[in-house]
């Protein structure tokens, strides 16, 4: 089994005439910029992963170009049709993309760019039964720091193809921000993972429905950290994200990973 780890990342150019959001304004505010977090994303992953194990790919649009402070080139996943799309859409579409047509062999973890690696994925992978595993905040709403599938299906493909229409039913306006996760939702919300209106209705675990096995994974828990309530570092998650403004204090979990991942060689 090899791991693909494919965080998207367009580079926003404000002056293309597409309208976006007020929060995607703030796009590079925050923290160092997405390079530096594409670059310490794969160094993370390195540290953890041989070749044999674990690659690293940028899906994106047709220009963008993203250059390493280390190491290789990275390795772009163009999908076309994206120059006209905002942020959120085209994330979207090239996360379809990437599960459903992209010449990809193993299992693909498609994620944002602002994470850190902090463990191998090889074990919990080989020991963890699903098709797909979908993360849920709060046991309220779902968020795609990272989204994972095992194994390429007829029935996985119908999925993310169902989600893309998930996401079109939605006004422009409703799904320019979050769109990505609210399509996510509105699954879970017809096979009774999530209840409308209720704050923590979520169900974790095991689910089977469209063919797939869709694991539910608890945002902030020992797959997928995040750096909430002041805390930066998380010893036994195997992913962290650094959400918002909590990207000032990404150094902080960088330094404090490396220093982990240093004392277990």
């Amino acid at each position: 089994m090899i791991v693909n780890f494919i965080p998207f990342f367009k580079r926003k150019n404000f002056d293309d005439g597409v309208k976006e959001p007020e929060e995607v304004k703030h796009f590079n505010s925050f923290g160092d910029g997405y390079d530096y977090y594409l670059n310490r994303y794969r160094e993370t992953m390195a540290w953890w992963h041989t070749p044999e194990q674990a690659k690293f790919h940028i899906a994106s649009d047709r220009i963008t170009e993203v250059k390493p402070d280390m190491g290789p080139a990275f390795n772009m996943i163009r999908v076309k049709g994206l120059e006209d799309k905002n942020i959120i859409e085209s994330k979207t579409l090239a996360e379809t993309y990437v599960f459903n047509e992209a010449n990809i062999d193993g299992t693909i973890i498609s994620t944002g760019c602002d994470h850190i690696v902090n463990g191998n994925f090889m074990k919990w992978l080989d020991e963890t039964d699903f098709d797909i595993a979908i993360p849920l905040r709060r046991q309220s709403k779902v968020n795609n720091a990272l989204i994972i599938q095992k194994k390429r299906t007829p029935n996985t493909i119908d999925f993310f193809n169902y989600r893309l229409e998930m996401f079109y039913k939605m006004k422009p306006d409703s799904r320019a921000w979050y769109g990505d996760q609210r399509s996510y939702e509105n699954i879970f919300y017809e096979h009774g993972i999530l209840t409308k209106g209720v704050k923590g209705s979520g169900n974790l675990g095991l689910h089977n429905f469209m063919g797939c096995k869709i694991l539910v994974i608890p945002y902030g828990g020992d797959v997928l950290g995040t750096n909430v309530d002041g805390q930066y570092f998380f010893e036994h998650a195997l992913f962290y994200d650094y959400k918002g403004d909590r990207k000032r204090k990404y150094k902080i979990g960088f330094d404090r990973a490396r220093s982990r991942w240093q004392n277990t060689r």
